[in-house]
């Protein structure tokens, strides 16, 4: 932390001249969000600022800069301590891989997932330059995990079913959400009919086990999940907010576009189960 510590304010939208001001006058090429959240570091005048994009319940950091002659000094460190200590919800930012340390020492960690908005722009921007996400999560009471009912299924070649809902770039098993009064099989047969037009049949799928990880598509959520396994029988159809089925081969080769329930703990359980 800084010797002398800055004043540190949000920024009035009427005041953000300033801040694009201070912004150009040391060579930023940054633009402010319509909607953003301006905050700033004082001494006498700006000697750092941020901004804050609400975005799924959480907010999108951008333009963190802190004046040549002030680096070094903890003016960011303090900056940073001071928004996560009035703002709520999650941080995102993207930073080059060289910073990721200094983030890290400030309390972010590689983000386990972004919003749908986000996951778009980082993708566009690693077109043109090397970007790595990170999250920096607020204490806050912590919601309950989010309950989904799920099915693994192989067809005859041994190769599972994955599918991948609009505006996510993660596949996951097929299944979701448990609807009030319903049990695991209810809601499975329901998700599945409704996802994939699959009418399943008592005895086709057995208990896999219960598992649970970081939400792919709600960020700062977590997702307990009721797992069956089983064969698949009958041809699929993509429907309802499903946008791609494909089918994997085991072992996976590639993990990365799998979300983090998948990946992290199902792969692991089926590599003993029979196929």
């Amino acid at each position: 932390m800084p010797s002398h510590v800055p004043d540190i304010q949000p920024l009035p939208a009427s005041q953000q001249r300033l801040l694009k001001q201070f912004y150009r006058s040391h060579g930023s090429r940054g633009r402010i969000a319509a909607q953003a959240r301006c905050w700033v570091a004082r001494d006498g005048g700006i000697i750092a600022g941020l901004c804050l994009t609400p975005m799924a319940g959480g907010h999108w950091l951008t333009n963190l800069l802190v004046a040549a002659e002030q680096r070094n000094g903890g003016v960011a460190t303090a900056l940073l301590a001071a928004v996560k200590a009035r703002v709520p919800g999650p941080i995102w930012l993207f930073c080059r891989p060289e910073l990721i340390g200094f983030y890290q020492r400030r309390g972010f960690i590689l983000a386990p997932a972004l919003p749908a908005e986000l996951e778009t722009r980082l993708e566009r921007y690693r077109q043109t330059k090397p970007l790595v996400a990170l999250q920096l999560e607020v204490p806050d009471m912590p919601s309950p995990p989010i309950e989904i009912v799920t099915a693994a299924l192989f067809d005859t070649r041994g190769r599972l079913l994955l599918v991948r809902k609009r505006g996510s770039r993660y596949f996951m098993l097929p299944g979701g959400k448990r609807e009030p009064g319903e049990t695991s099989w209810q809601t499975l047969q329901r998700e599945l009919d409704e996802e994939l037009a699959l009418q399943l049949r008592e005895g086709q799928v057995q208990v896999l086990g219960e598992f649970e990880a970081a939400a792919a598509n709600e960020p700062g959520r977590r997702v307990r999940a009721q797992v069956f396994a089983g064969r698949l029988e009958g041809d699929v159809r993509v429907q309802a907010e499903i946008e791609q089925a494909r089918w994997l081969a085991l072992p996976a080769q590639h993990t990365d576009d799998l979300a983090p329930l998948l990946r992290e703990h199902i792969l692991v359980a089926l590599a003993g189960w029979p196929r």
